[in-house]
Protein backbone atom coordinates (compact mmCIF):
# COMPACT_ATOMS: atom_id res chain seq x y z
CA UNK A 1 0.00 0.00 0.00
CA UNK A 2 1.11 3.53 -1.13
CA UNK A 3 0.08 6.74 0.14
CA UNK A 4 0.84 10.63 -2.19
CA UNK A 5 2.41 12.57 0.63
CA UNK A 6 0.08 15.74 -1.20
CA UNK A 7 -2.70 14.06 1.24
CA UNK A 8 -0.77 14.89 4.34
CA UNK A 9 0.42 17.99 6.53
CA UNK A 10 2.73 17.95 8.93
CA UNK A 11 2.11 20.48 11.98
CA UNK A 12 4.81 20.80 14.66
CA UNK A 13 3.64 22.40 17.95
CA UNK A 14 6.54 25.19 19.32
CA UNK A 15 4.99 26.88 21.92
CA UNK A 16 5.86 24.46 24.79
CA UNK A 17 8.77 26.12 27.56
CA UNK A 18 12.00 24.59 28.43
CA UNK A 19 11.85 25.01 32.18
CA UNK A 20 12.13 21.48 32.61
CA UNK A 21 15.13 21.52 30.66
CA UNK A 22 16.57 24.04 32.82
CA UNK A 23 17.00 26.56 29.75
CA UNK A 24 15.37 30.28 28.69
CA UNK A 25 15.51 28.76 25.59
CA UNK A 26 13.41 26.84 23.27
CA UNK A 27 14.08 23.58 22.93
CA UNK A 28 13.53 23.64 19.30
CA UNK A 29 17.04 25.35 18.63
CA UNK A 30 18.66 23.30 20.88
CA UNK A 31 21.41 21.22 18.72
CA UNK A 32 21.91 18.18 18.44
CA UNK A 33 24.92 16.72 16.55
CA UNK A 34 25.32 20.66 15.31
CA UNK A 35 21.79 20.77 13.80
CA UNK A 36 18.65 22.40 15.19
CA UNK A 37 16.33 20.22 16.68
CA UNK A 38 13.20 22.13 14.15
CA UNK A 39 15.64 21.88 11.16
CA UNK A 40 15.88 17.43 11.92
CA UNK A 41 12.44 17.73 12.57
CA UNK A 42 11.80 19.39 9.08
CA UNK A 43 13.95 17.22 7.10
CA UNK A 44 12.29 14.11 8.47
CA UNK A 45 8.79 15.26 7.65
CA UNK A 46 9.32 16.83 3.86
CA UNK A 47 10.12 13.79 2.07
CA UNK A 48 6.60 12.67 3.37
CA UNK A 49 4.37 15.38 3.63
CA UNK A 50 3.31 18.35 1.43
CA UNK A 51 3.37 21.50 3.92
CA UNK A 52 4.38 21.97 6.98
CA UNK A 53 2.62 24.02 9.87
CA UNK A 54 4.36 26.07 12.61
CA UNK A 55 2.17 26.25 15.73
CA UNK A 56 3.61 29.31 18.42
CA UNK A 57 1.67 30.27 21.67
CA UNK A 58 0.40 33.59 21.58
CA UNK A 59 2.24 36.48 20.51
CA UNK A 60 5.56 34.74 20.24
CA UNK A 61 7.96 36.03 18.17
CA UNK A 62 11.46 34.68 18.65
CA UNK A 63 14.36 32.53 17.33
CA UNK A 64 11.56 29.93 16.37
CA UNK A 65 9.46 32.06 14.65
CA UNK A 66 12.28 33.05 12.33
CA UNK A 67 13.86 29.57 11.60
CA UNK A 68 10.26 28.45 10.70
CA UNK A 69 9.95 31.00 8.37
CA UNK A 70 13.46 29.87 6.86
CA UNK A 71 12.08 26.37 6.76
CA UNK A 72 9.26 27.78 4.43
CA UNK A 73 6.83 26.83 7.30
CA UNK A 74 3.38 28.06 7.47
CA UNK A 75 3.29 29.64 11.19
CA UNK A 76 -0.03 30.00 13.22
CA UNK A 77 -0.57 30.90 16.80
CA UNK A 78 -2.71 28.40 19.38
CA UNK A 79 -6.27 28.67 19.13
CA UNK A 80 -7.27 31.98 20.80
CA UNK A 81 -8.25 32.19 23.44
CA UNK A 82 -7.12 28.80 24.48
CA UNK A 83 -3.25 27.87 25.61
CA UNK A 84 -1.30 24.52 25.90
CA UNK A 85 -1.07 21.43 23.12
CA UNK A 86 -4.75 20.69 22.92
CA UNK A 87 -4.95 24.21 21.55
CA UNK A 88 -1.75 24.04 19.15
CA UNK A 89 -2.94 20.81 17.68
CA UNK A 90 -6.29 22.50 16.74
CA UNK A 91 -4.68 25.32 15.33
CA UNK A 92 -2.94 23.07 12.89
CA UNK A 93 -5.47 21.27 11.82
CA UNK A 94 -7.50 24.47 11.37
CA UNK A 95 -4.89 25.93 9.21
CA UNK A 96 -3.96 22.77 7.33
CA UNK A 97 -5.87 21.78 3.84
CA UNK A 98 -4.91 18.03 3.46
CA UNK A 99 -7.16 15.27 4.45
CA UNK A 100 -4.78 14.32 6.71
CA UNK A 101 -2.22 15.89 9.04
CA UNK A 102 1.17 14.09 11.11
CA UNK A 103 1.24 16.33 14.71
CA UNK A 104 4.47 16.35 16.77
CA UNK A 105 6.25 18.25 19.10
CA UNK A 106 8.91 19.67 18.59
CA UNK A 107 11.29 17.93 20.72
CA UNK A 108 11.21 14.85 18.56
CA UNK A 109 14.46 14.85 17.61
CA UNK A 110 14.71 11.49 15.21
CA UNK A 111 11.16 11.41 13.59
CA UNK A 112 11.14 8.04 11.60
CA UNK A 113 9.92 8.95 8.26
CA UNK A 114 9.07 5.15 7.23
CA UNK A 115 7.00 4.98 10.92
CA UNK A 116 5.11 8.37 9.72
CA UNK A 117 4.45 6.20 5.88
CA UNK A 118 3.35 3.34 7.81
CA UNK A 119 0.86 5.31 10.08
CA UNK A 120 -0.64 7.02 7.45
CA UNK A 121 -1.56 4.14 5.44
CA UNK A 122 -3.32 2.71 8.65
CA UNK A 123 -4.93 5.84 8.87
CA UNK A 124 -6.68 5.02 5.79
CA UNK A 125 -4.63 7.43 3.44
CA UNK A 126 -4.14 5.78 0.34
CA UNK A 127 -7.98 4.85 0.68
CA UNK A 128 -7.86 1.02 1.83
CA UNK A 129 -10.09 2.06 4.71
CA UNK A 130 -12.23 4.66 6.34
CA UNK A 131 -10.54 7.67 7.43
CA UNK A 132 -8.94 7.32 11.31
CA UNK A 133 -6.87 9.39 13.71
CA UNK A 134 -3.63 6.75 14.48
CA UNK A 135 -2.29 7.31 17.59
CA UNK A 136 0.66 5.51 19.15
CA UNK A 137 0.49 3.81 22.86
CA UNK A 138 3.69 2.42 24.03
CA UNK A 139 5.07 1.41 27.52
CA UNK A 140 2.01 2.12 28.98
CA UNK A 141 1.42 6.14 27.55
CA UNK A 142 -0.68 7.52 24.78
CA UNK A 143 1.09 9.27 22.44
CA UNK A 144 -1.01 12.50 20.61
CA UNK A 145 1.86 14.90 19.97
CA UNK A 146 3.31 12.45 17.96
CA UNK A 147 -0.20 11.07 15.88
CA UNK A 148 -2.21 11.24 12.33
CA UNK A 149 -5.44 12.86 12.35
CA UNK A 150 -8.14 13.48 9.90
CA UNK A 151 -8.86 16.96 9.64
CA UNK A 152 -12.92 16.53 8.80
CA UNK A 153 -13.48 14.86 12.15
CA UNK A 154 -11.01 16.45 14.57
CA UNK A 155 -11.19 19.68 14.10
CA UNK A 156 -14.71 20.11 15.30
CA UNK A 157 -13.65 17.21 18.03
CA UNK A 158 -10.96 19.48 19.81
CA UNK A 159 -13.12 22.60 19.64
CA UNK A 160 -15.50 21.18 20.98
CA UNK A 161 -13.52 19.87 23.51
CA UNK A 162 -11.34 23.24 24.29
CA UNK A 163 -14.74 25.39 24.58
CA UNK A 164 -15.82 22.73 27.23
CA UNK A 165 -12.49 23.92 29.01
CA UNK A 166 -10.45 21.05 28.27
CA UNK A 167 -6.79 21.38 28.33
CA UNK A 168 -5.61 17.59 27.94
CA UNK A 169 -4.97 16.24 23.96
CA UNK A 170 -5.13 12.31 26.42
CA UNK A 171 -8.63 13.17 27.87
CA UNK A 172 -10.00 14.54 24.45
CA UNK A 173 -9.04 11.31 22.64
CA UNK A 174 -9.39 8.74 25.17
CA UNK A 175 -13.51 10.53 25.36
CA UNK A 176 -13.66 9.89 21.09
CA UNK A 177 -12.09 6.24 22.18
CA UNK A 178 -14.89 5.64 24.53
CA UNK A 179 -17.57 7.25 22.15
CA UNK A 180 -16.41 5.41 19.35
CA UNK A 181 -16.40 8.54 17.57
CA UNK A 182 -14.15 10.46 16.05
CA UNK A 183 -12.61 6.66 14.64
CA UNK A 184 -9.30 5.84 16.33
CA UNK A 185 -6.54 3.56 15.79
CA UNK A 186 -4.00 2.86 18.32
CA UNK A 187 -0.63 1.57 17.05
CA UNK A 188 0.43 -0.87 19.40
CA UNK A 189 4.86 -1.15 20.60
CA UNK A 190 4.61 -4.12 18.17
CA UNK A 191 3.08 -1.72 14.80
CA UNK A 192 5.79 0.57 15.78
CA UNK A 193 9.04 -1.79 16.41
CA UNK A 194 7.99 -3.45 12.61
CA UNK A 195 9.26 0.12 10.90
CA UNK A 196 11.10 1.81 14.23
CA UNK A 197 12.90 -0.95 16.00
CA UNK A 198 14.72 0.77 18.95
CA UNK A 199 10.90 3.16 19.29
CA UNK A 200 13.44 6.77 18.56
CA UNK A 201 10.41 8.46 16.36
CA UNK A 202 8.94 8.68 19.63
CA UNK A 203 11.65 10.16 21.47
CA UNK A 204 11.35 13.32 23.16
CA UNK A 205 13.66 15.94 25.31
CA UNK A 206 12.41 17.29 28.77
CA UNK A 207 15.25 17.06 30.95
CA UNK A 208 18.90 17.20 30.97
CA UNK A 209 19.32 14.01 30.85
CA UNK A 210 16.98 13.45 27.84
CA UNK A 211 19.52 15.78 25.78
CA UNK A 212 22.29 13.68 26.75
CA UNK A 213 21.48 10.65 25.94
CA UNK A 214 20.02 12.13 22.60
CA UNK A 215 23.20 13.34 22.19
CA UNK A 216 24.83 9.60 22.56
CA UNK A 217 21.82 8.43 19.96
CA UNK A 218 22.72 11.00 17.08
CA UNK A 219 26.87 9.97 17.78
CA UNK A 220 25.56 6.20 17.41
CA UNK A 221 23.52 7.26 14.50
CA UNK A 222 27.01 8.73 13.17
CA UNK A 223 29.04 5.95 14.14
CA UNK A 224 27.06 3.52 11.80
CA UNK A 225 26.44 5.33 9.06
CA UNK A 226 30.65 5.45 8.74
CA UNK A 227 30.46 1.98 9.50
CA UNK A 228 27.97 1.05 6.99
CA UNK A 229 29.45 3.53 4.08
CA UNK A 230 32.79 1.52 4.82
CA UNK A 231 31.77 -1.57 3.66
CA UNK A 232 30.30 -0.08 0.37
Amino acid sequence: MTFEPSQLTGIVLAGGQSTRLGSTQSKLITCIDGKKILIRIAEALKPVTSKLILVLHQNQNDEVFDLGISLNMHVVSDTEPYSGPLAGIHAGLTASITPFSFVVAGDHPFLSSNLITTMAVAAGLDESKAACAVIPYSEGNLHPLHAIYPRKYWVSHFGHALSEGETSPRRSIEKARVANYPPVTIFTDEDITQTDPDKISLFDIDTPENLSFAKQIAEAQISKDLSDHSKD
